[in-house]
């Protein structure tokens, strides 16, 4: 067995899945997780150091 990755465009995942099924493949969906904008500026905002370090868990929940 092997397997095969493709990018399909969300609008045609129904018929590419219902082609390959008729094929006698097994399909798996694979979702990418990809950040939104809030979160690429916070991960952008740590590795400038801007973030905040804090001792124990008792000084974070504090902080807040």
């Amino acid at each position: 067995m092997q397997t095969l990755e493709i990018n399909v465009p969300d609008n045609k995942t129904r018929l590419v899945k219902e082609f390959l099924k008729e094929l006698g493949v097994t399909v798996k969906v694979k979702k990418k997780n990809i950040p939104n904008a809030e979160t690429i500026a916070a991960m952008d905002e740590l590795k400038a150091g801007k973030g905040k370090k804090f001792k124990n868990v008792e000084e974070l929940f504090n902080s807040i």
